[in-house]
């Protein structure tokens, strides 16, 4: 019988085509219409789980078939829904719950479908009776998923029947709009005219607003909701430089509900007081002409803009959310050359570009002094407070994370309990629970508002971030690449969907939802902790994924994703959890996991996961990756020596991401040379050198979509797959050139390089390669000839810039560290990149001999940001109109040179210098220099230097 099955399964793949191609088409339609964005992800990725698996679906054509029909009513149903206002909760918790199980099914036929085409032909022998029950039990759980959906839409169509009779759609849009207009009131409670913080954005914003010419002007404010966007906008309005300025002001609130007439009549009320009296009014015995409800759009406009064409006005535009709202109102603020200005607040920086070509005012967080100093206003009202409520205090303002309207939430809570130790310290460690009760503003004016005006593409992405610990600092690349990996990018077309996820993440940035962390690359984002536990609960709500914490181990649950904060061994000793449908697990808690428990729990229990992160865990090797199929995204970070990578890596065909992290970088971890099988591979990367082993003379096949790889040891296995063409559309490639390489290896390995029309970044670690003799210009003299090279970074260069070097022609940004002297000509070399945009140059740790920097006039004519650190540098020359774009320098650790070229600060476009651990003599130069064209200085002192 099993027989029969596999000769059937033969002759049906083909056969499978038509009706996967039309499944796809019916559940990426249900992702078009369907209001649950939760709902409409599992559909959409189970339509191409069941495309990239065919191969494995044997013996199950006529139950896909069958599963094809249902999902085109669910197709319809939602449909109908869409057309009658929404559906329920309860009908889409229905849905997508039979969709996790449809998925669920799929998944685990075509684990064990894989594990058996592994075995020897004995083995399929022995095991052919299983495969025929599997068959079985497809087909009997694809009947229950049959009768399940027809019940859902039956029951459907008895609810809308009951709601059309009982008109409760009418009385849901009434609900909704005093809803609205209760969170209109709410927000105007918590606004202050003297709210601490605002004292210099006033100055900046008012700035702003008087300055420049006559033409009319649109400045904007934007910022994270409650960040105090109107009570700035508020100060500003009402502030005597601008009430003396302006001849009239009107003020007019939008929303995320922008309703056109009821803006206009708002402005009117400022502009012409006895406007309503007028409307009302009689003439006479006869009614005023001046109805306002008569008046169209187009009058009550005219009427606007009559009103403000002769005279000077300052209009506050406030809470914008939509481009196409301003695009409705606009036109009734005219530019009468009068020096009139609009003020515009809002959460979206694409509304704010909209508005106007000047660049946003960006609100910041309030610092802890000013978040502490305005807790104190609100709480005790100027009087002395007790000394032992300070540090509860303190601890209970920095959980609001700078947000004023945290902070005057709390203290509004705070300033009516007994101001005692006992009554503050039940509020310590539960601050956000406070904050977000029913009865707070926190709750819909922060959270739910900016959470529902999402583009559904984007809420997956957004509640994602609540997987991470409190106050993690999220590394953006990784976090693209699991959103890439877990299905969020959709309809990417010809575009990378790498390319689409930066995309998204910015558009979040914009919208105030994420923030980029501060430090040199940007390349860390972080969510406030209002916006992670929004995250936390709403993907409670919709089981898109569970955090596991000490507090919450006991709690039954069966998330499709796990997020454990907890020790791995703690969570498996006490939780009872069903991990069958785990599709994506992250252990953040630190844990020894090397151990046989650990990884058999691991191997036994998520079979089905297809996002994996590991880390920071001691771990020296891994075992049983076989099993997990459906993996597409592996991380680990371990904290012991990790070495090995065993071939069974090999079976995950799946793979999209390997990310793996070896706490000693020089440790060499061993990689199967055949990673050519990894046909879906994209990236393959490691902070510690990757050194393939085995024989790879047998196979020409590709890699198609594998674009990056680091660290790669240099040997033979690596330069035959490079010589060989494997990876075809590489884009980056960091190489490690070890001691132990050929000497012909690197040469070779760069020419074949070279064919990589797609290869635009390529990075050159350079270890102990002195001990053989060598020098850096001996092994890199092709690296001339790269001209699709535009990023270009080389570790260890030592005497490289001593002498005439070629670089790539067209490099945009390079970065050489471990410089022991740099001399004319080598300096020489780099200002004649003519399209050189970055630079930095970085001297060892330890003090070498001292050189001079000379630039000669006309050098580096592109160059913008330019970064010198632990150079043995005593003196800098810098000739006419050399570096003339340079907008930013910044100088670490260069101790030797004491002061800087005066022509620097003649450079137009020079925008800001920083400095740091710098001579005596230089700090004491540039602390009493005064800089021109607004160059922004920052100079930290070393105090061990200035001693």
């Amino acid at each position: 019988m099993w027989l029969q099955a596999t000769i059937h399964c033969c002759s049906s793949i083909t056969n499978h085509k038509h009706i996967i191609q039309a499944q796809i088409k019916i559940c990426r339609h249900v992702y078009a219409v369907m209001a649950d964005s939760v709902v409409s992800f599992v559909l959409d990725h189970l339509s191409e789980l069941v495309a990239r698996e065919a191969n494995l679906l044997y013996g199950v054509k006529d139950r896909v078939q069958s599963l094809q029909n249902e999902l085109q009513m669910i197709n319809e149903l939602l449909n109908t829904s869409k057309r009658k206002k929404g559906i329920s909760n309860t009908v889409v918790n229905q849905i997508r719950d039979v969709a996790h199980l449809a998925e669920d099914v799929i998944d685990t036929f075509v684990a064990k479908v894989a594990i058996y085409k592994r075995r020897t032909m004995l083995g399929r022998m022995l095991h052919g009776f299983g495969q025929v029950r599997l068959l079985h039990d497809v087909a009997d759980k694809v009947d229950k998923m049959k009768t399940t959906l027809n019940e859902i839409r039956d029951n459907k169509d008895k609810y809308d029947a009951f709601k059309e009779i009982n008109n409760q759609s009418a009385a849901e849009e009434e609900e909704e709009k005093e809803r609205a207009q209760s969170l209109h009131k709410l927000r105007r409670d918590v606004e202050e005219e003297n709210v601490v913080g605002f004292v210099d954005d006033s100055k900046d914003i008012i700035k702003r607003i008087l300055e420049g010419g006559s033409n009319r002007k649109v400045v904007s404010i934007i910022g994270m909701g409650g960040l105090g966007k109107t009570t700035l906008a508020r100060k500003v309005y009402n502030s005597s430089e601008v009430q003396q300025h302006f001849e009239c002001r009107a003020w007019v609130y939008v929303s995320n509900e922008c309703r056109v007439r009821e803006l206009l009549l708002g402005l009117l009320k400022h502009l012409m007081p006895n406007f309503e009296q007028q409307c009302r009014g009689k003439k006479k015995g006869k009614k005023s002409t001046q109805d306002n409800s008569s008046l169209s759009e187009e009058e009550l406009k005219k009427l606007v803009r009559n009103s403000l064409e002769s005279r000077t006005y300052l209009v506050v535009v406030d809470d914008l959310w939509k481009r196409q709202d301003w695009d409705e109102v606009q036109d009734v603020f005219p530019d009468n050359n009068r020096g009139s200005r609009v003020l515009i607040t809002s959460r979206l920086k694409e509304v704010a570009l909209h508005t106007s070509h000047d660049l946003p005012y960006y609100l910041q967080f309030l610092s802890e002094e000013e978040s502490w100093e305005l807790f104190c206003r609100k709480v005790f009202r100027g009087e002395d407070y007790p000394s032992d409520l300070e540090a509860l205090g303190k601890q209970m303002v920095q959980s609001c994370r700078g947000l004023p309207l945290s902070i005057i939430v709390l203290a509004g809570l705070l300033a009516y309990k007994e101001k005692s130790h006992r009554e503050w310290s039940k509020v310590v460690g539960h601050v956000n629970w406070y904050l977000t009760r029913d009865h707070t503003q926190v709750k819909d004016i922060v959270l739910k508002l900016s959470y529902d005006n999402l583009p559904r593409r984007l809420k997956p992405c957004f509640l994602y971030l609540g997987i991470f610990p409190e106050d993690f600092q999220i590394p953006v690349t990784p976090l693209l690449q699991k959103w890439v990996a877990e299905g969020f990018i959709q309809d990417t077309g010809n575009r990378d969907p790498d390319e689409v996820a930066e995309d998204y993440l910015y558009e979040l940035i914009d919208r105030s939802l994420v923030q980029v962390a501060k430090g040199k690359t940007n390349r860390d984002v972080h969510v406030h902790d209002l916006l992670r536990d929004l995250c936390i609960s709403e993907s409670k709500e919709d089981k898109v994924f569970e955090i596991c914490t000490d507090n919450n181990i006991l709690i039954p649950t069966k998330p499709r994703r796990l997020s454990i904060h907890c020790k791995v061994g703690h969570y498996i000793s006490s939780s009872n959890n069903d991990h069958s449908c785990i599709r994506s697990l992250f252990l953040f808690g630190q844990d020894d996991f090397g151990t046989g428990k650990q990884w058999k729990w691991l191997s036994k229990d998520f079979k089905l996961v297809r996002v994996l992160e590991l880390g920071p865990t001691w771990l020296s090797t891994l075992s049983n990756l076989g099993n997990f199929i459906h993996l597409r995204y592996l991380r680990i970070e371990a904290t012991s020596d990790f070495t090995f990578v065993p071939s069974s890596i090999l079976h995950l065909w799946n793979l999209q991401i390997i990310d793996l992290s070896n706490w000693r970088y020089v440790t060499e971890i061993s990689f199967p040379v055949e990673m050519w099988k990894l046909k879906h591979l994209r990236h393959l990367n490691a902070r510690g050198p990757i050194k393939l082993r085995g024989n790879c003379s047998g196979s020409d096949e590709k890699m198609w979509n594998l674009q990056t790889i680091s660290d790669l040891v240099v040997n033979r296995q690596a330069t035959s797959l490079i010589k060989k063409g494997t990876f075809p559309n590489l884009k980056m490639i960091r190489l490690c050139v070890t001691s132990e390489y050929k000497d012909d290896e690197i040469t070779k390995l760069l020419q074949s390089l070279q064919q990589s029309s797609h290869l635009s970044k390529l990075e050159i670690v350079l270890w102990d390669i002195y001990d053989k003799g060598c020098k850096p210009k001996e092994l890199l003299q092709s690296l001339g000839q790269f001209n699709c090279i535009t990023f270009l970074i080389i570790e260890n260069v030592f005497d490289l810039l001593t002498c005439a070097f070629t670089f790539p022609p067209n490099v945009m940004e390079l970065e050489l560290s471990e410089i022991n002297r740099i001399t004319d000509e080598g300096m020489n070399g780099l200002g004649n990149l003519t399209k050189l945009k970055i630079l930095e140059l970085w001297g060892p740790l330890y003090k070498g001999d001292s050189f001079d920097l000379n630039c000669v006039e006309g050098s580096f004519p592109k160059l913008e940001v330019f970064e010198m650190a632990y150079l043995s540098l005593e003196k800098w020359k810098l000739g006419n109109g050399g570096m003339s774009r340079l907008q930013s320098l910044i100088i670490y650790n260069c101790e030797s040179l004491d002061d800087l070229p005066n022509e620097l600060w003649s450079l137009s476009g020079l925008r800001r210098v920083n400095v740091r651990e710098c001579s005596k003599q230089m700090y004491d130069t540039l602390r009493n220099l005064e800089t021109n064209n607004g160059v922004e200085l920052i100079l930290e002192e070393d105090r061990d230097t200035l001693l």
